[in-house]
């Protein structure tokens, strides 16, 4: 490989408040949602309480960072 060149991707998500971040879960889209989907009411619940135990109610913003390679060969 010739010409590497690594990066930095960053993507930055606000959100209102909880529910803002928490409602896409509950539509069962991609794995995350299908897996919540999946639960029964009480299982449901309790992830819910557990992640909000974990993110504010307001205003707050989401960011996931991943490595990127390019070169040539």
């Amino acid at each position: 490989m010739r010409d590497v060149e690594p990066e930095e991707l960053t993507v930055r998500v606000p959100y209102r408040d909880f529910d803002d971040w928490w409602t896409p879960y509950t539509t069962g889209v991609g794995p995350a949602g299908d897996w919540v989907a999946g639960l029964d009411p009480g299982e449901r619940e309790q992830v819910r309480a557990a992640c909000a135990a974990h993110l504010p109610d307001g205003p707050f913003e989401i960011s996931a960072t991943a490595w990127a390679v390019t070169g040539r060969a």
